[in-house]
């Protein structure tokens, strides 16, 4: 008898009662969407209301749910039955009844139109999975592609179903053989593209370079290109790639909610780790300038200590600040160490008027299907925040070590053949031609890319075990460090499987 429950319980009363005010005033044809939306709004109040109370008996509190969708099923549209069959097995799933989930999910396939037929299969193979049997889950899987091959949908599940189970080298395989028969899909380029991670940064340019290629306006492609250039250790580490990666997945697929939030993240290198950075290369640039020698060991070694003490130096000057957020679904501000509150509205407003609506990183800072897209960024704003403050060394440490090859270079460059730009964050946007260097005739951005991708990187530089490259394949650790299935609760299972809500935004290929 909390009074917070009671709240709840009385607030989707009164939105039951709306809709049931509804059906008296739209068109029969209408009836069915009323019907789930109640039904939807009462599954979601049962696992808040669970949640926070243990003690109470969530499959007594889905009996209304249950009542609603009743209703549903006998209002809704023969041809659209399957979609309200998949909504109940869902909710069944949850209350821990995986019988009968799989007999709602055997009608739904029962009914369901041959081009929604993939998207059913999909459903049983998350079942499956959710319920632990990964080799069935697997098999569907498998009849799935030989049925309904030609929808890439099909095989980037797959894709996800082995990556969820650690087995990177199957997944590698199936996305190769997706894209020998789905080469215009960015998303499975995407996928690929992160698969590769561990492979090394030649791997995983290679395939972005040949997704750039085939899918020149994906934003997914884009994204991931954005990702590469965002993560310290990255061998071309650099926020000027980054931005322009990211400006163009925006631009290309505004639907697709991750470049936004990987642009907040972006913006919050920008605007608080750049200034402490800034700091930090004054310093080598002077020693540089001090140093009457030009031996490349020398200078060299210049720049690994100078990287190596500014994660000394970051710490020691309590610049890396504690973020303190004390509710998720509003608005931030920082803690004092970073330079005043983040002012994320523009981005909003561009955000809200692209209107994403999918994302392994949108999902993830989406709690509710009704979240509208500025609650979505101000909710990952507080996530990714506080990721960068306990990461924050490591973006000081990779700018650092981007300016410190970047004035090695300079400095075998007499002023006459080159004059380099002194931007931190960047690497120089001159486009003068270097006449000669070391056999290399290229522009200064080309040279200083080849530099940047043969100098030993930030993890050899720093030797830091707790961290490495694949915690930054997307903008939050806690995506990038999954934990296994079996072990998160029912609520976590769920948000992972069926999270995406794809089945009822469907759309045969």
């Amino acid at each position: 008898g909390c009074s917070w429950v009671d709240d709840l319980l009385h607030k989707v009363g009164s939105r039951v009662a709306a809709a049931g005010g509804a059906t008296k005033s739209i068109s029969r044809e209408l009836l069915w969407k009323v019907h789930l939306e109640a039904a939807q709004a009462q599954e979601r109040a049962a696992l808040m209301v669970v949640a926070k109370d243990a003690n109470i008996n969530l499959n007594e509190q889905l009996e209304v749910c249950r009542r609603s969708f009743a209703k549903t099923i006998l209002t809704c549209p023969p041809s659209l039955c399957w979609k309200v069959w998949l909504a109940g097995g869902r909710m069944e799933l949850m209350a821990g009844r995986t019988d009968e989930a799989r007999q709602l999910f055997l009608r739904s396939h029962d009914v369901v139109p041959e081009k929604g037929r993939a998207a059913v299969m999909l459903e049983c193979a998350r079942l499956e999975e959710f319920a632990g049997d990964i080799e069935l889950a697997r098999a569907i899987l498998s009849k799935a592609r030989f049925n309904a091959g030609s929808d890439w949908k099909v095989w980037l599940e797959s894709i996800f179903l082995e990556m969820r189970c650690g087995m990177r080298g199957r997944a590698i395989r199936l996305a190769q053989n997706a894209l020998d028969v789905h080469s215009g899909t960015g998303r499975l380029w995407a996928a690929l593209v992160q698969l590769r991670q561990p492979d090394g940064e030649a791997a995983q340019m290679s395939v972005l370079k040949r997704a750039l290629w085939s899918v020149p306006k994906s934003g997914e492609v884009w994204c991931e290109g954005g990702r590469l250039h965002l993560n310290p250790f990255f061998p071309n580490f650099g926020l000027e790639e980054a931005e322009l990666h990211l400006d163009f997945a925006t631009k290309f697929t505004p639907q697709y909610g991750d470049s936004f939030l990987e642009t907040l993240r972006l913006n919050i290198v920008l605007e608080q780790i750049c200034p402490i950075a800034n700091d930090m290369i004054k310093d080598l640039e002077k020693d540089f300038a001090e140093m009457p020698s030009s031996e490349k060991a020398q200078l060299w070694a210049l720049v690994v200590d100078h990287t190596q003490c500014s994660v000394k130096k970051a710490f020691d000057s309590r610049c890396i600040p504690a973020i303190h957020c004390s509710d998720s679904s509003t608005s931030h501000v920082p803690d004092k160490g970073f330079a005043g509150a983040l002012d994320t509205s523009e981005l909003e407003l561009r955000c809200s008027n692209a209107d994403p609506n999918y994302g392994k990183l949108w999902f993830h800072c989406r709690t509710l299907p009704s979240d509208t897209a500025r609650h979505v960024i101000r909710r990952g704003r507080s996530m990714i925040v506080s990721d960068i403050a306990a990461t924050a060394h490591l973006y000081v440490a990779a700018l650092v070590r981007r300016k410190g090859i970047a004035l090695c270079l300079k400095k075998e460059i007499t002023d006459s053949e080159y004059v380099g730009n002194s931007s931190c964050c960047g690497g120089g946007k001159d486009q003068v031609v270097v006449n000669e260097v070391n056999g290399y005739c290229n522009s200064w951005d080309k040279e200083l890319e080849r530099r940047l991708r043969e100098a030993p990187s930030l993890g050899e530089m720093l030797s830091l075990p707790s961290f490495s490259g694949s915690d930054f394949v997307t903008g939050l650790m806690d995506l990038n460090r999954p934990k296994p299935l079996e072990s998160l609760s029912l609520i976590e299972r769920r948000q992972t499987l069926f999270g995406s809500d794809l089945v009822l935004s469907w759309k045969p290929a």
